[in-house]
Parts: C-alpha cells; structure tokens; sequence
C-alpha cells in the first residue's frame, strides 16, 4: 500500500553541442575507445578529415585536425549497426534492445535530422543506407520470425515504407546478418546469413524475394559460412565472402543454362579464394572490390575477383572495417601495366581496437614500415574491469581482461604508457595518495606494485587467494588492503626496510577472513593526519573494522568490531564522510526535524553505507549504529560506488575531499530564499536553500551514473543520474580537481569521461521545490492524491491517540505527534517494518533529543524507509527453497508431484517461534487472526505446507503460481 514511485529519467537525442550546455550537471565530453565490431567510417572529403565510430552507446564523430569529438546521444543500447552516405554528409546508426532507435545525423552539425522510435521490438541487428541517404535498410534483432524493412528517411511518419519476414512464423528463414542495397539502385536489396543468401525487390510496389540454392550445393564443393553480400555495379553479379577466406560469386542465370529460372534470378557461379582467414568486411568502391580479413590484410580486386593490389604489412590486427574518403576526383581502379594504384584514402578498423590510415601510394612503398599506415585511434581491446585518477596530474590508469594496464592523459587525450602482461588479467587498479606508486590487482590473485611515471615493476605479493577484487591505500600511503574471492582482506605497510631503515619498502602484515560471504567494498578513512582506520563490507550484511593500531608481522591483523547492517537487504558500496574537527560540536537539528536548542552532540565518524534495497544507511563508525536510513538513488539497480568529489576550498584554492567550506555564491542563495518566504520551519526547506556540504558521485550496476549533493537526506531532488553506458559500468574515478567523472562500461570497450557542474545540480534541487514537496511527488498520486490524504487523515488520528480516544477534555492538535505513535502510522499506511526497523526509526528521532514529530518530517521518515520494491512471489519461493533446505538437512523435501518444496507445518511453525525476530504462540494467533479470522494454523494450511499455499492461504497473494513462473 502507498506506493512509492521511481522517477524515470527522460531520454531525448542531444547533438554533440548540445550535451555541452551549462544546466546539465554531467556532461559527456569524450569518449575513449569505440566499438570494434561496428564500422568504422572515414567521413574525409575536401572540407574535413573526420571519422565516425560507435563507442557503446554513443556515436564520435572524431575531427583529425582538431583532435576533437563530436558526440552524438540517443540510444539507450549499444549502438548496433552504422552506415554514411556516399558524400558522408549524413550518419545512420541504430541499437539493439528494448527502447531502441534508429536516428538519421547530419555529420556536420552532428544533430538529428530524423528519428524512429522502436522501428523494431527488439532493435536492429544490421542496417544499410542508401548512397542517397534517401532510405535505410534494417535487418530486426532478436528471435525468429526475422523482419526486413525499407524506411523513406524522407517522408514523414515513423513506419517502413516496405515490411517483410525472413520465412514465416511456421517456417522461419536462417537468420540474416548483413543487408546491402545495390549501389545504383535502392530499389534491389540483398541480404545473408550463414548459408542463405536472399535477394530482394520493391520496384514493383512490394517487396519482394528469391532465394538461390545455397552456394555449395550450387557449386558441389563445401563453402563456408557467409559473412556479407555485396553487388556489384553496372552488372548484375553480386559477391559474397566467407569465414574461410572465399569469396562467391552469384550471376544471372542464362535461360539455355537453367531455362527454369527467371533470366534476372542469380545462382552461385564461382568460388575463389581470397584470404588465408575468414574475411570480416567487403567494400566495393570505384571498380575495386575491397576485403579485410581475419588475416590482418586488406586486399583490392577487381570485377572478376583478380587482385589489384595488397596492404599485408599494416601489423594492427585482424580487420573488421574498411571505409574510403570521399574524392569523386581520384576514381578508384586497378593499376594497369605498370601504372599506379588510384584509390582515395581509407582507413581500416580492426579487432585490436586500432584505426589506421592508409593511402594507395602505400601500395608502391618499397620498406615493410612505409606499408604500415598512420595509427589514428587506439581503444581497448578487452573488457575495461577498473580505472583510477591520478591524484594530482591529469593522468588516469585503466586495466581489464586485455591483459594491458594502460596509462592516459585525458587533458591531451592520449595514452603515455602501456604495459602488456603475460597471462595476466587486470581486475582492479589504485594510485597511492602521492601518485608515485600505482597498484594492480589480478585475477589470479597477484598484486603488483609499479613506478606510476615509467610503470616500472617494483614489487609483487602472491598472498590473496582468488581474484583481487578490491584495493585501498591509506591517505597517509603507509597501508595497502587488498580483498579477494576468499573473502579475506590482506593489509602490508610501507615500512623502513629491515636492511636499510633509510629505505621504505612494503612488507605483508597480514589477513583476516571476516565475512562469510564475498566482499563488495573496502576503504580507508578519508582524514589526512589522523590515523588510519580500515572497513569492509560483504554479501553476509556486516560492516567490519580492522585494528591497524595492532596490526603487526607477528599478529597479524586483528577485527576491532563488526556489526550486522542489515536484515534482508545486502550492503553494494561504502562511503567515508567527513569526520569534524576535533572537539567540533554536530548540530543538534537534521534533515528529519526542525531547529532546536539542544546541547551539542560529541564529533561523529559517519560511513555511508548503500544497498540493494535502494537506501543510503548512515552509520556510525564508533559505535557501529546506524543513525540514519536515506532513500538511495532508485535507478539503474543497487549502487556499487561512491566517491567525494574534491571541490575548491574558498580558503586556499585548493582541492578539497567533499567540499568542507561553502561553495561561492551561497549566502546570495541563502538570501533568494528569505526572500522567497523560507523561514526555516521546514528541515527540507533549509535543507533546499543551504549551500551543499559536498557532492558525491556514484555508479550503479546496470548503466547509470550520477551525482548527489550531501548529506544524504533521501530528497530525490538533490540527486541525478543518466545511462552512462548501455549495460554494466565496471568501474568509476573522479579526477584530483573534481572537474571530471571517468567510468567504463566493462564489455562495451568504452572509458567515457564526462564534465562535473555541481551548479547545475544546485539549480535543479531548487527547481525541485522546497519543504516536503520533493517527497509528495513520490507519493501515488502525490499531494492532490487519495493516498496523501489517507496520510494526513491518519496523522491527526494518531494525534487524537495521543490525548486518549476517551478523553472529554478539549482537543489539541499541535501538528505533532509522538515517536512512539510511528509504528502505528507505517503499518496503517501498509509499510509492516521488523522490531529492529522500529528501532531504527525512534532513534533517528530521539537521538536529536525530539520526542515527536511533524507531519512533513513523518512523511520524509516513510519515503526513506519504506521499501522501494515490496516483497515479491519469487522471493516467497526463494525463502521457503531456503527454509526447506535448512529444516531438511540441506536437501529441500520436494512436493507430492515433484515441485516446489514442502515444509511441515509444525515445523515452520516452530521456525516462526525461534528465529529471526521470533513471533511467539501469542503474536502468531493474533497475527493469523488479523488475517485469516482463525488463531490456529493447523485451520487453514495442510500438513505440508508449500510456498504457494502460504502465499495464496495466509497472505493473500492472488495468481501466486503464475507470477514465480512469469519472473
């Protein structure tokens, strides 16, 4: 009941400009890396040297003499298929997946020019445009039955202009994974897959298909499964090659030949080797018919499939793409006699993720290094698993499953150093504090210690067991923790050596496995100048602090304390906040309550804790209480990470963690709001008009980034965040001056580092409306809805209880109520919290010293801790598979007809008594009566009890059965 609702994010296509304009708060501003097994177009002509590529879900239009980018957003997905125009004046890309687009570009102005939504279900999977740009091809994603579909780029609408499956729903065609139109034509299409090859008609008002026996029945020879069809101009032939290195040639029929085909209908005439490997793409340009393959070469044919020419030394890779400038003045053709090769210039995209410029003159160079082309592009050719900032140059390392631990300069846009590992796969990667030292974790547990200026090698550790999954170094640069798959945490301590005490050198101190369950944060406090303190956070639900006062070589490292954080939910991400200064006060109000005079509160260590309930716990370290519980960001699944942005401080100028010191302008924001008619009764008011204490960063699991202005007091509208990547983002850094936010997407091969302007979020917490306004909207209805009126219904009867039902005194109604009437309240709102959500509630109340509550700060207290997803039937199953197991020895007791597992009722009525928070004989009568009208289980559940029947019996879940199947 009362639900409460995720604000989605709007999506809208943005030109590259415009991703620049000063109200957004994260900006993309370059994109390192591209997809390699998209194309790569060469959009130089006489006005421009240019490139166009994909990098995840962004579409660069990279300028070679300028060394910048043109970004082009939209897509939700990885972007899966481009084309260019002939002339290169207009960009065609499209996505696979759900809310998919295919969006036409001017290259120039890099803005849209037209868009189609969803023009197929599941996104595209290739795509063709014609030389024109008139119109565009689509082959859909997803499962069979296959749609081909020619849209008017044109015409208004968002519908093809032809539509027709690949087979039928009964007899689905083998899947087709290339479309081309014919050059001169675009009323002939073609499309292929591993062995079916269709050619395609809409000259006469529909579209229309033949589809020739496959070519090694055709030729009675074997032939290799087919990577893309091409024709050929001014003649009817068409080519295609294969993942053997061939090619095949199909031709009109003659009628004496084969007098039952139609004379246009093409059959498999030939087939010739090309490659030693599979061929990876085919261009026809001029007269030449040009192959890249699995080889590394490019090679240049003619017509009749006989070589012109070779590029065999480029040394980048096996060759995914070729693309040509735009010249009509150099028509390309095979040499003749001993003429020259007349070609325009191209570029080749390969699987190494290296574009490389070449010429024809190359072809004519005498020396291997002349015949190697011009490197113009360098992306990553693994899995991106961790990145990290320079602390004070801008500089930042990236490492992942390439087996490459890589250096940047993202002020120049370059890559400094590369390092390639034998066997070696890169998990995680930290810079110490001075960034002379950069530390790398791998995979199997290795952990190597580099000079960050040459990434020289300077000291191994072999003792984690398993992957390294995270490391933290110390503000101070005297301690290394390191966690692995074990679940155990390492320390070592760069120490003097026991040789020479004038030299420093790490040394192991030791491990502590703490958590039963796998590691999701470690991190050292943030202060510089007090003592290092060391926690981690695991699956298990405990956050545990290491006593590094104590750690040594002969003990080892000892647990300080540990706690359970959670009931349900599992911790994903761990923030230190900022400790006050010693002998600092902490003010006595909070974002829950309003101004009082209180006698200051003792300086507070906080860690802010995120799970994958969605929520922010503020916990703190001293006492291991959590203090607080916040509405997280709800978007883009759990957070895994969160990291300070370092601001200036108006002190000195300098970089400061978090932002201690207001920010410029904040007493002018301080006095809009006077004006406004803010006085201060409302602690999300105050909270609204304050200048921020800070920013934090933060990543999610499944593409979304963003930023959230501290603390954390679960106002949606202090918060943002955007698809930064269109699945996984692997890893998060922030630079040493706050300005940049780095982030990789894992799989997409894509580092995108985004501009920071905290102003822009200030402006949208404004916008966002002050006192509980912010958190009305994430009411059902909001403020004007029946559910906000059942609220405020309910408070003033609870004020009514506080005075005694009975009473025949006159009524007061203060507009508050006491704390201990808040149980009440969330369970007649439908929010049924355990005993120890009780008690986390009351004293994020009294620990101010309150005793009551207003109705704004009652319902700030229900947004932050309702659940933001309710109980669903798959975690009903999931609990009773777990319970089965455990009362049966670890083998679940299957039901009468094999299912899902049973539990005998007296069992789990004895389960219910004793574990977890307990409901004894009583509670249990009283809770059964409330709802099933009976105090005895035994009336209304069988022996053995199944999921499904507690679910439907007990809690009133309808169609159970059908939605565990659905999810």
């Amino acid at each position: 009941g009362g639900g409460v609702r995720l604000q989605r994010q709007q999506l809208r296509i943005d030109g590259g400009a415009a991703m620049g304009r000063p109200d957004n708060a994260l900006a993309l501003e370059w994109a390192f890396g591209f997809s390699r097994d998209v194309a790569v177009h060469n959009l130089c002509d006489e006005n421009r040297s240019a490139l166009f590529y994909a990098s995840a879900h962004t579409g660069v239009i990279y300028d070679l003499a300028s060394k910048t980018q043109l970004l082009l957003q939209g897509h939700c997905n990885a972007i899966s298929a481009t084309a260019a125009s002939e002339d290169r004046r207009r960009l065609v890309s499209a996505d696979a997946g759900p809310d998919s687009m295919l969006v036409l570009w001017d290259s120039y102005s890099a803005e849209p020019i037209k868009s189609i939504l969803a023009p197929h279900p599941l996104g595209v999977a290739a795509l063709d445009l014609s030389p024109d740009a008139r119109y565009a091809a689509t082959l859909s994603a997803g499962p069979a039955p296959q749609v081909l579909s020619v849209w008017d780029l044109e015409a208004d609408g968002e519908s093809p202009i032809f539509s027709a499956q690949v087979g039928t729903e009964a007899a689905p065609a083998e899947t087709q994974t290339s479309v081309r139109f014919r050059t001169h034509d675009p009323t002939e299409l073609v499309t292929n897959g591993p062995s079916l090859v269709i050619f395609w008609s809409c000259a006469g008002g529909e579209l229309a298909h033949y589809a020739p026996a496959p070519a090694s029945g055709a030729l009675k020879q074997r032939v290799g499964p087919l990577t893309a069809t091409v024709f050929l101009p001014s003649s009817g032939q068409a080519v295609s090659t294969t993942e053997d290195g061939d090619a095949v040639l199909w031709s009109a029929a003659v009628a004496a030949e084969l007098p039952e085909l139609q004379p246009a209908e093409r059959r498999a005439v030939k087939l010739v080797k090309l490659h030693t490997g599979a061929i990876r793409c085919v261009a026809v340009v001029g007269d030449l018919l040009v192959t890249g393959g699995e080889d590394g070469h490019v090679r240049m044919f003619s017509h009749d499939l006989r070589v012109a020419a070779w590029f065999e030394e480029l040394d980048a890779g096996p060759v995914t793409s070729v693309s040509f400038a735009y010249d009509p003045a150099v028509p390309a053709a095979p040499p003749t006699g001993k003429g020259e090769l007349r070609c325009p210039d191209f570029v080749v995209g390969t699987r190494n993720s290296l574009v490389v410029a070449c010429t024809s003159s190359m072809f004519d160079e005498l020396s291997p290094e002349g015949r190697r082309g011009t490197l113009l592009v360098q992306g990553q050719d693994g899995a991106v698993h961790c990145l990290a900032a320079h602390p004070h140059l801008p500089r930042f390392a990236s490492t992942g499953h390439s087996g490459l631990l890589q250096l940047w300069d993202y002020d120049q846009k370059r890559l400094l150093l590369l390092r390639m590992f034998d066997s070696l796969y890169g998990q995680c990667v930290a810079f110490s504090p001075d960034g002379k030292l950069l530390v790398v974790g791998f995979t199997n547990g290795l952990v190597k210690v580099f000079a960050a200026a040459t990434l020289q090698e300077m000291a191994t550790f072999a003792e984690a067991r398993g992957c390294v999954q995270h490391l933290a170094i110390s503000a101070d640069g005297v301690w290394l923790a390191v966690a692995a798959a074990d679940r155990a945490v390492a320390v070592y301590r760069y120490a003097p050596g026991a040789s020479d005490p004038t030299v420093r050198e790490w040394e192991y101190v030791g491990r502590h496995k703490a958590h039963s369950s796998g590691v999701v944060s470690l991190a050292f406090s943030s202060g510089v100048g007090a003592a290092a303190r060391l926690l981690s956070c695991g699956e298990d639900r405990f956050l545990v602090e290491y006593d590094l006062s104590r750690a040594s070589t002969q003990d080892g490292l000892p647990l300080k304390k540990a706690t359970r954080l959670e009931q349900t939910a599992a911790p994903s991400a761990l923030l230190w906040l900022d400790q006050p200064p010693d002998g600092a006060p902490v003010s006595a109000s909070s974002p829950g309550g309003p101004e009082r005079d209180e006698p200051p509160q003792a300086a507070a260590v906080l860690v802010a804790v995120a799970n994958d309930a969605y929520k922010i716990r503020l916990v703190n370290v001293d006492t291991m209480v959590t203090s607080k519980t916040k509405l997280g960001p709800a978007h883009g699944g759990p957070v895994t990470q969160m990291v300070r942005l370092p601001m200036q401080s108006p002190a000195d100028g300098e970089a400061v963690e978090g932002g201690a010191g207001r920010l410029e302008g904040a007493e002018e924001a301080d006095g809009e709001a006077d004006e406004d008619g803010l006085d201060g009764s409302s602690p999300v008011s105050r909270d609204v008009a304050r200048a921020a204490e800070g920013y934090a960063a933060y990543s999610t699991y499944d593409k979304v980034i963003g930023l959230v202005r501290l603390p954390f007091d679960g106002n949606p509208s202090q918060g943002m965040g955007l698809i930064a990547h269109p699945g996984p983002v692997s890893s998060m850094a922030v630079t040493s001056d706050g300005a940049w936010i780095l982030t990789a997407g894992g799989p997409d091969l894509a580092i995108h580092m985004w501009a920071v302007n905290t102003d822009a979020l200030d402006g949208a917490a404004a916008d966002g409306g002050t006192g509980a306004a912010p958190f009305e909207r994430l009411l059902d209805g909001g403020r004007d809805g029946p559910f906000y009126s059942e609220m405020a219904d309910y408070f003033c009867y609870a004020q009514l209880r506080a005075q005694g039902e009975d009473s025949v005194e006159e009524r007061q109604v203060p507009g508050r109520v006491p704390a201990a009437e808040l149980p009440n309240l969330m369970r007649a709102l439908g929010f049924y919290p355990s005993d120890r959500e009780i008690d986390e509630i009351l004293q994020e109340v009294t620990a101010t010293g309150a005793s009551d509550v207003s109705f704004d700060e009652f319902l700030a207290l229900y947004i932050n801790h309702r659940p933001v997803v309710g109980v669903s039937p798959a975690q009903i199953a999931h609990a009773f598979r777990v319970l089965s197991a455990s009362l049966n020895g670890g083998a679940g007791a299957a039901g009468p007809d094999g299912g899902e597992p049973v539990i005998d009722r007296g069992a789990l009525v004895r389960a219910l008594n004793v574990h977890g928070e307990t409901l004894g004989p009583a509670d249990l009568a009283q809770c059964l009566q409330a709802l099933v009208g009976v105090s005895g289980m035994g009336e209304v559940l069988p022996d053995k009890v199944s999921a499904q029947e507690f679910a439907e019996t007990l809690l009133g879940f309808e169609g159970f059965g059908a939605a565990v199947e659905a999810t």
